[in-house]
Order: structure tokens, then sequence, then C-alpha cells
């Protein structure tokens, strides 16, 4: 009878572990709401922030009162519990009791257990009815989360959800070397803009420009409204020219829009500030560095995009393949180019980790292909980054094709690739090397007068017992770049 009133009493117990973690978590969300409502109240709000205030008030007072129906709940809970508890200990005493001589008859046995059904029965519908209102409540309050980290006006990410990505993106950076990006966006002449056409058409124009950010970038990029008309984006694993495709991307797609607004078509540019995480940075001088790069494109005229590298600031130029609006007749659809979605370092020596593991364990062959475009830097020279890029890419697309099943192929730098072959012997990725060649041979580009022949050098690396995926992966690109000053096909 004890192991019968125990059992009945441990999904109760259970449920009520529950009801306190998600009062936890409203308690947590609320505070984590109101210590931003104080740090906020510091500074002194201007006039046109009040509505803002007032929206941020109601939900942190809409997430206290759900917290506080939770808390009411699981008292609620606890109650029933107890309850439930005492009922099953009186039934239990009077079965003892009946028991005392050892003659309790079947009857009263009978009698006893049906008690004890219909009280846990009674406990399990205001167990299951309370558990509703329990997933009510938590949804309540992630919606009330979601809401505190989104720009009412754009749907992006809010300056708070930008201070979070931020910090665990530079988390990463100092703990595993992970590199990133920051680009921040400043709207042209807003200000003017807002003057003549009226705020609401500056609001529509945030919106839009909001979605082509959104638009223009990848999906595990975050796209935040950073204050006014000046938006951010964060960029995880990207680094130099990788950086600079996607802010001109983005950049392009503000220029190339028409807003059609109470029958006008409004259209705006924007100038922007990229940095990339570098040593010595802390997450304030990397904020700053990409805030002058933004002021140099702003000095330069506006409607264009700057890196800050290497303590200086430089102009991106057009580097997506797409004809710039002033001179263009036709805006041309936006290129998307097969090198975007492949791994950069960083990303591709991860996936590398896994392979390495798994083919040490069970004794298989393992191969890395390195590869550099030969005429990359002759191309960008003669005809341009656009002409250039737009080559490269349909390299990238060949290689690629190219890879057998399982296969992998990221990008080293502005002209190299890595490809990753799994049970493949450095004498079958050698062959297979010679056949990509051979066919990029039979390609041709014309250009000008001429025609540019694609071909590649590359190296082929075998993994050995004592290498780790670093070594491994450092052996590759030390053999390519011997290839390339060599000219000449190395087997490592």
């Amino acid at each position: 009878m004890d192991l019968l009133a125990n059992a009945a009493s441990v999904a109760p117990l259970v449920l009520v572990n529950l009801v306190f973690a998600a009062i936890a978590i409203g308690v947590g969300f609320a505070a984590g709401a109101w210590v931003g409502s104080a740090k906020s109240d510091r500074v002194t709000p201007s006039p046109d922030l009040s509505p803002k205030l007032d929206e941020h008030k109601l939900v942190l007072e809409s997430t206290m009162l759900a917290s506080d129906r939770l808390r009411d709940l699981a008292v609620s809970v606890a109650s029933d519990v107890g309850a439930h508890n005492a009922n099953i200990g009186a039934i239990e005493a009077q079965l003892s009791c009946d028991n005392a001589d050892g003659a309790a008859s079947a009857e009263t046995v009978l009698r006893a257990l049906e008690q004890i059904g219909e009280a846990n029965q009674a406990l399990q519908s205001k167990l299951a009815k309370a558990e509703l209102q329990i997933q009510s409540q938590a949804e309540l309050i992630r919606a009330h989360e979601s809401e505190a980290r989104t720009d009412s006006l754009t749907q992006l990410a809010n300056r708070r959800a930008f201070d979070d990505e931020i910090q665990r993106r530079f988390a990463e950076w100092e703990r595993f070397g992970t590199p990133f990006s920051l680009l921040i966006l400043d709207v042209d002449h807003f200000k003017s803009f807002n003057d003549t056409h009226g705020h609401q058409a500056g609001d529509e124009v945030l919106r839009r420009v909001a979605q082509a950010i959104t638009s223009g970038g990848r999906e595990m990029d975050l796209a935040c409204r950073y204050g006014g008309e000046e938006f951010a984006v964060v960029m995880p694993t990207t680094e130099g020219i990788d950086g600079g495709i996607l802010a001109e991307r983005v950049r392009m797609a503000i220029e190339t829009m028409s807003i059609p607004f109470e029958g006008k078509r409004l259209s705006v540019t924007a100038s922007g500030g990229l940095a990339g995480v570098e040593p010595g940075d802390n997450i304030a001088r990397l904020v700053k560095r990409a805030d002058e790069a933004l002021y140099a494109s702003k000095d330069a005229g506006r409607n264009n995009t700057h890196r800050h590298t290497n303590s200086v600031c430089v102009a991106i130029g057009n580097l997506t393949g797409q004809p710039d609006c002033a001179t263009a007749d036709v805006v041309q659809p936006e290129t998307k180019m097969e090198m975007d979605a492949l791994p950069n370092r960083t990303r591709f020596l991860e996936l590398l980790r896994s392979e390495v593991r798994t083919s040490q364990q069970r004794s298989m062959p393992l191969s890395l292909v390195t590869a550099d475009f030969r005429s990359y830097g002759r191309l960008k020279s003669e005809f341009g980054d656009a002409v250039a890029l737009l080559t490269l890419d349909s390299i990238a697309q060949f290689l690629g094709n190219a890879l057998q099943e399982g296969g992998c192929l990221g990008r080293l730098g502005e002209s190299a690739f890595i490809a990753l072959m799994p049970d493949c012997t450095a004498a079958a990725a050698t062959a297979a090397g010679e056949r990509i060649n051979a066919a990029l041979a039979h390609c041709s580009v014309p250009l000008g007068d001429g025609h540019l022949t694609l071909s590649t050098q590359m190296n082929v690396t075998e993994l050995l017992p004592s290498d780790t995926a670093a070594s491994f992966m450092e052996r590759a690109e030390s053999a390519l770049g011997h290839v390339v000053s060599n000219a000449e096909p190395v087997l490592v």
C-alpha cells in the first residue's frame, strides 16, 4: 500500500517541478526586462521615444502578469497535490485499521482501491488542466521575449539582440579563433528625405531597407536596426573578400529598390562600413573600426562601402558582378554566386575535424585537394573585379560538381579552393585532379580579342596517422603555396 501511495504521488511532484521551472523562466525574463528598463531610464529619453518606452512598459507589465499567473498556478497545483496525498493517507489509514485484526475483507480492499483510483483520476484531471495553463502562459512569455528583442517598425532584431549576438560571436573569436565581420549601414540623407516626403514615407523606406538587408544577406547573418536610420549586420565566420561581397550586395540591393508610396516611386541609397575582427580587438574597438569605415564612405560621396583593415579604410568597390546603377540602363537581377555558399577556412576546418576522426577510427584513407586559379590576378587587373569573380565562381561550380558523393568544397583565399575527398587515396585524388584540369582546359572564356583558358594549380595531401585536422590542413595549404610558386604538381 505504501508503494501504491508513493507511485501515485510521483507524477504530481514531477509536474510541480515543471511549474516552478516555468516560473523561474518567467521571473528571470521579467527581471531581465526590468533591469534593461532601469538602465534605459538612466538616459534622459527624447520626446519622440516616449511611445517606445510606453510599449516597453506594456510588454514588461504583461510579462509580469504572466509570471504572477504561473506563480498562482504553482500554489494551486501544490495545494491539489497536498490534498491528494492527505486523501490517500486517510484511505491507507482506514485500510490499516480495518486490517488490524488481519480480517480485512476483499470488499474493504476493493473499496479502498476504488477510492484511490477516484482520487488519482480527480488529480489527473486537475493536472491536465494546469498543464494547459502552463503551456499558455509559457507561450505568452516566449512571445514577449521575442517582442523585447525585435524592432517593432522593421521587424529586424533590435539593439538588445545585437549586443547579445556580437558578445556571443566575440566570445567564439576569443575561444576558438572563429572570425566574424560587422557591417554598419546608414541611409544617406535620411533627415532630408523625411523633411521632403514626410515621416510616414520615411518609415516605409526603413521597412523596405530592412527587407533589402535581409534578402541580400544570408540566413546565418543577424541583421539589426542599430538606431534611427542606422542598421548593423553581424556576419559569422566571414572575413576579407567574403565580407566585402556581402556588404556590397546588401548596399546594391538598397540602391536598386523602387518604393511605391502614395502614387510616387521613392528610392534611397546607403553608405556602409565593414570591419572584420582582428587580434587586439574588443567589441568597442570593432564597432569603432566599422564606424570609421562608414564615415570614410560618407566622405567619399556616400552610396559606397569601405572596409577597415590594417588600421586604414579602403573602398570595397563593386564585387558582386552587377552593373553600377549610375551607368546601367537596366538593372540586372542580383547574381547569386556559388562561392557565397562555400564554407570558409574556419568552417571547413570544423567539418574536417569530424572526417579526420572518422577516417582514423576506421582506418580509411582521406585526401585534401587544394587548387588555385592561375589567371585570377591577370584577369582582375585587366578586366576588373566583377569579371574575375564571375569567372572564379564558374570554376567553383565546376569543382563542386566534380566531387564524389560525400566530398566538400571550401574556399581558402581570394582565388584558392580546398576539396575534402573521403575514402580516397592520394593516387585516386591526383587522378581526379588531373581529370578536372583536363576538362577545364577545354573551357575558355572570350575576353576582348582573345580567349582565356581556365586551369588551376593543384596539389593533393593524404591524411597521416599522426595528423590532427589542423596539421592536415596546414600541410595542404603549405603544399599549395609551393605549387603556386613553382608551377609544378606536388604530392604530399
